[in-house]
């Protein structure tokens, strides 16, 4: 008998604590009753560890702490983590909805001393709160220890064992076990130790269930872990005892929440029956039943749990600010969402809906979900509209694909962008990695790398090849280009990774930049102060030469390098290119060498100045420098000030368009003395134009308040403590020295982390106007900006132009100039705004000057239009007689008026004109239909013309042949005068012959 079954008909136990009661007693009794501070939950967005790709337990915030990187917020601390496993070691997502307790997202209850209390209390306060607040009987409760590991020398934890049985479990009950169990470590080295787990019996039998413990069964499950860290375990392999110890425990909050409220899995708590509820809602679809079968209902209610699950998964996540384009995974869970809420529940935007439900349910612990639903809603409808028209393009490719080759049916993630390219690229080479049958982590990284496919996509195509996928070569290489991208190292670096491990290797000190920072303003302009420092290394024809390697440089070998130079200091006033910003130019002076400094970067802490030595005359003896040698430091400070004044500004733009947008989040920016480059993901809103203007006078207002821009200097969780707070999604920050920049006008508020420089007031920004908008797709979008003396000369040659288009208006009304004239100037104009070689004006008012250019065109052209069309009413009034009929020929061809504008104000009388130009002759008539006959109208009178001039009758769309006719535009012969003539004499004729005479001005009355 299963356990889903045998539980059906057990008598349930239930207290009826709501989810949220219960974490509220695990925060009170802790924060209330022994005195621990409540830290909020960190964002799923594992902001400071870039081996993870979302916080997957409690621990993860605290990692600064045991690696001793700051001091903790206090001495014990109590939270509810917010969790997401679904890749890497901890994988839950192949069994979710599968079975009763594994979820894409959960909720780490967890306690934390740090250097406070230990073992003993840890074990008390842990069986106190589970046995005496929650009520759980102790014969439901088992305990696991570390038992020791005789090749690492380390002794069984009996400290822990004794520590339970004093609390008064039976020996039976206190079960010892190994590495993988009970022995945790926070990775290859660091901080590390032995734990305890309290494991729980959902079944709440009499009898001992300890030889189940740890075998995997689903009625018998680990309720709380907690870790014990005494221990470091060095890069060499051995552990050795830490002087503080601290305490770090989690507890599966929705295990907890399933064995209080008595019910038969997760999915029955009041964690997802809300959910349940709202999808039968939403859907109509039949009730949750709780099967785990594989008939109709089963798989109805396993994609009610898929549902449930990835929404709560896919709400949390993008409340966090994290975003799909840049986590794939998130991208994955949320599509297979989508998938199943059109294809079990047969309804579009059913996410969406739900995202509102999750909110409400975690509300009480998380207030984050509520207040960013506005952008978690609009992000999953972007995406599912994306998803949709990926499924009409890629999905149809790859449909394509599995009709040649069925195996690939079996593909999990199959909307993945790069799939069928990744997939030929593949194909390509299976010649080769048949000699082995070994999909090596190369060409696995190549395809993760070029065409985005996941380890998952990639094992599952080595499946179908036949091929065995080294993953463990593949995650190599992958920790390798995470390092190198870490520490800014690239295959164009002037250091080579091998010169960077002997630096390391010698220890060689980091470069202290800090000094970057140390400037002034002194009420004009800004200082910046030169710097004395030592030249501790230097790189010539791409060998890195330091103290260890050569004391001595010859002069003459650094002037006969081809290569750029690279200088490296021990401290430096140079801004290395981060953070957008571009990198500060300046100078070196080392004995009596001048050395020109056009790039500066930092990789792994070392600052590197390239660049190249000034020749000078050198004296007969050689020159030699020196590793050690007195240097001194200055940067060229027009380069700095304009990169500063426009960081400031970018900082200002993107809370402007934050402010005015639905939902943005920048991509990508780049700051120079020039201008400023940002660009962002709006989810498919355009910026508009009057948009734009709204940024520019916000912008504008806050530089002519003179708001003054602060700089502080935080921790990780000093910075996980506020709520306002700007990070770029995807961002990687150090555990310590995150730089805050804060600017707060009365309508505008921005704090963003940042490492670059910045003016100190806004008013040194002195004017800010757009240079350029482009859009790209369905996500880029890039604007271009400028601020400082430029752009205000900008403006002021913006506000000439216009000044010089609005005269121009003014002297069409007063008609002194012809249309040619008119044309003339405004193509003049035109000229000056596009051509940058002349000047270039602001994006708003370039727009703006365009707009009404093309506007005054117009206006110019109707007018002409105007008057052409009086001058030829009169024409052929003029001619008219007492008949009731008129067949005129135009004495010129109009301009701007089409025979069917010509014809159109004399549509109460039957017209037929004539135009001739260029011995070409085309003709129109119209013949009001209530004297229209079978003998006459307006094809049979325009037939006569054809006949005339052997021409073809043109098509008249949106009339009646009987009441509109044309004939098309026709050279004519040298009796060309004749035939006009004659046509003129018969149409003439016809008419007369058909139609009543009455007077004229009756019929046109």
């Amino acid at each position: 008998m299963t356990f889903h079954k045998f539980i059906r008909s057990y008598n349930q136990f239930s207290n009826n604590k709501s989810a949220n009661l219960i974490r509220k007693e695990f925060l009170d009794y802790f924060s209330n009753d022994l005195k621990h501070s409540i830290i909020r939950s960190s964002p799923v967005s594992p902001i400071a560890d870039q081996s993870l790709a979302f916080i997957n337990a409690g621990m993860n915030q605290f990692k600064g702490i045991f690696l001793d990187y700051h001091e903790p917020p206090a001495a014990k601390v109590v939270n509810s983590q917010k969790c997401i496993r679904v890749g890497g070691k901890h994988n839950d997502l192949s069994v979710v909805g599968n079975d009763s307790y594994h979820h894409t997202f959960f909720e780490m209850l967890g306690n934390w001393s740090f250097g406070d209390y230990f073992k003993e209390d840890a074990c008390t306060y842990a069986w106190n709160l589970l046995t005496n607040i929650y009520g759980i009987p102790e014969e439901c409760l088992y305990v696991t220890y570390f038992g020791g590991n005789e090749k690492l020398g380390m002794a069984p934890d009996l400290e822990c064992k004794n520590i339970w049985l004093r609390l008064g479990l039976p020996e039976c009950k206190v079960l010892p076990f190994g590495m993988r169990d009970n022995f945790w470590e926070m990775g290859l080295s660091g901080p590390c130790g032995p734990c305890t787990e309290i494991h729980v019996d959902f079944m709440r039998r009499n009898t001992n269930q300890a030889a189940r413990v740890n075998k995997g069964y689903a009625d018998l499950m680990e309720l709380w872990n907690i870790v014990f860290i005494q221990y470091e375990r060095l890069a060499n392999g051995s552990i050795v005892p830490l002087s503080k110890h601290h305490v770090d425990t989690g507890m599966g909050f929705e295990r907890l929440v399933t064995f209080l409220q008595g019910k038969k899995s997760n999915y029955d708590t009041d964690l997802f029956q809300p959910l349940f509820d709202a999808i039968q809602k939403h859907s109509n679809a039949p009730n949750y039943k709780g099967t785990f079968d594989n008939d109709d209902t089963g798989k109805l209610d396993y994609g009610y749990r898929i549902l449930a699950d990835h929404t709560r998964m896919v709400t949390v996540a993008l409340a966090d600010n994290m975003l799909p384009e840049e986590q794939k995974k998130l991208r994955r869970i949320l599509r297979n969402a989508i998938n199943v809420g059109e294809k079990i529940f047969h309804k579009s935007g059913i996410v969406t809906e739900l995202a509102y439900t999750v909110a409400d349910n975690l509300d009480a612990a998380y207030p984050e979900l509520h207040n960013n639903l506005k952008q978690v809603q609009r992000i999953i409808d972007f995406e599912e509209d994306l998803f949709k028209r990926l499924r009409n393009t890629s999905g149809k490719k790859w449909s394509k694909m599995i009709e040649i080759r069925p195996e690939l049916a079996s593909i999990t993630d199959w909307m993945a962008p790069g799939l069928v390219d990744g997939y030929k690229e593949l194909q390509s080479m299976l010649k080769e990695l048949r000699k082995t049958n070994i999909l090596s982590g190369t060409v696995a990284f190549k395809l993760y790398d070029t065409y985005g496919l996941n380890s998952e996509t990639i094992a599952e195509l080595a499946e179908i090849e036949s091929l065995h996928f080294d993953e463990i070569d593949f995650e190599k290489q992958l920790d390798n280009h995470r390092y190198q991208s870490k520490i800014g190292l690239d295959k164009n670096s002037i250091l080579t990774k091998e010169s960077l491990e002997i630096l390391e290797k010698d220890h060689v000190p980091k470069t202290n930049d800090s000094f970057k920072y140390n400037y002034t303003y002194n009420g004009n302009n800004y200082e910046f102060p030169a710097l004395n420092s030592k030249l501790i290394g230097i790189i010539i024809n791409g060998e890195l030469v330091i103290n260890k390697t050569r004391k001595t440089i010859n002069v003459k070998e650094i002037y006969n390098s081809t290569d750029e130079i690279g200088i490296i200091l021990d401290k430096t006033v140079c801004y290395s290119s981060e953070g957008g910003q571009v990198s500060d130019i300046g100078n070196i002076s080392i004995k009596n060498l001048f050395f020109n400094i056009d790039n500066v970067i930092k990789i792994n802490g070392y600052v590197i100045h390239s660049g190249y030595f000034a020749k000078i005359d050198l004296p007969t003896s050689e020159l030699y420098l020196q590793i050690g040698d007195d240097c001194l430091v200055n940067i060229e400070p027009n380069i700095r000030i304009g990169a500063m004044k426009h960081h400031t500004a970018t900082h200002l733009l993107n809370a402007a368009l934050k402010q005015v947008m639905q939902v943005v989040y920048q991509s990508s920016s780049t700051v120079n003395a020039d201008n400023l480059k940002f660009q962002f993901n709006s989810f498919g809103e355009q910026l508009t134009l009057d948009q734009m203007r709204i940024i520019e006078h916000c912008i504008n207002n806050i530089i002519q308040t003179r708001a003054a821009i602060t700089v502080e200097t935080l921790n990780l969780l000093e910075l996980l403590k506020q709520d306002d707070i700007t990070l770029i999604p995807g961002e990687i920050y150090p555990y310590t020295g995150i730089k805050v920049i804060e600017i707060n006008a009365n309508n505008l508020k921005s704090k963003e982390t940042c490492c670059g420089t910045h003016v100190h007031n806004t008013s040194v920004l002195q004017h800010f106007c757009f240079l350029t908008y482009t859009s790209k797709g369905t996500t880029k979008r890039t604007v271009k900006a400028i601020v400082g003396q430029e752009a205000l000369r900008m403006k002021q040659a913006g506000e000439r132009i216009s000044q010089r288009i609005a005269e121009l208006e003014e002297t069409l009304k007063s008609n002194k100039f012809t249309y040619e004239q008119f044309q003339e100037e405004i193509n003049r104009i035109k000229q000056e705004i596009n051509d940058p070689n002349i000047q270039t004006l602001p994006y708003l008012i370039k727009e703006k000057c365009l707009t009404s250019l093309e506007n005054l065109n117009k206006a110019i052209w109707l007018q002409e239009k105007e008057n052409e069309k009086a001058s030829i009413i009169r024409e052929i009034t003029n001619t008219l007689d007492s008949s009731c009929f008129i067949v005129h020929c135009l004495n010129k061809n109009p301009t701007y008026l089409s025979l069917h504008e010509v014809i159109s104000p004399f549509s109460k009388v039957p017209i037929l004109v004539l135009s001739i130009t260029n011995r070409s002759v085309k003709a129109r008539c119209s013949v009001p239909q209530e004297i229209v006959s079978k003998a006459f109208n307006a094809q049979t009178w325009m037939d006569v013309i054809l006949q005339i001039f052997n021409g073809k009758q043109g098509s008249i769309k949106g009339f009646k042949p009987m009441l509109v006719a044309s004939m098309k535009s026709i050279q004519v012969s040298q009796d060309f005068q004749v035939q006009l003539e004659k046509a003129m004499t018969q149409a003439t004729k016809f008419a007369s012959m058909h139609v009543k005479k009455i007077e004229l001005t009756n019929k046109n009355q």
